[in-house]
């Protein structure tokens, strides 16, 4: 798995709101932290910080997966 490929398709699904698509990347990506996988860069300022790439990633997958209706998930780790 490339995480940061999978970040970036995550990113565009929430952008495109394709919740279906969004979940299902979500899922892997928080699969492949789960094995403890690398995390993707989620913010160029935090680069070098690995734990905080990887609380990132996870608490976004995690909203994204809760979410249930047609309006967006609420999470700063999205990046317009």
């Amino acid at each position: 798995m490339d995480p940061q490929a999978t970040w970036d398709q995550l990113q565009e699904a929430y952008r495109l709101r394709d919740w279906a698509a969004a979940q299902e990347l979500a899922q892997s990506l928080l699969d492949w932290l789960a094995r403890d996988g690398f995390p993707p860069v989620t913010t160029e300022q935090d680069r070098h910080n690995i734990a905080r790439l990887r609380a990132t990633a996870i608490r976004f997958c995690k909203s994204v997966l809760q979410h249930k209706d047609d309006t967006p998930p609420v999470c700063e780790c999205f990046r317009p």
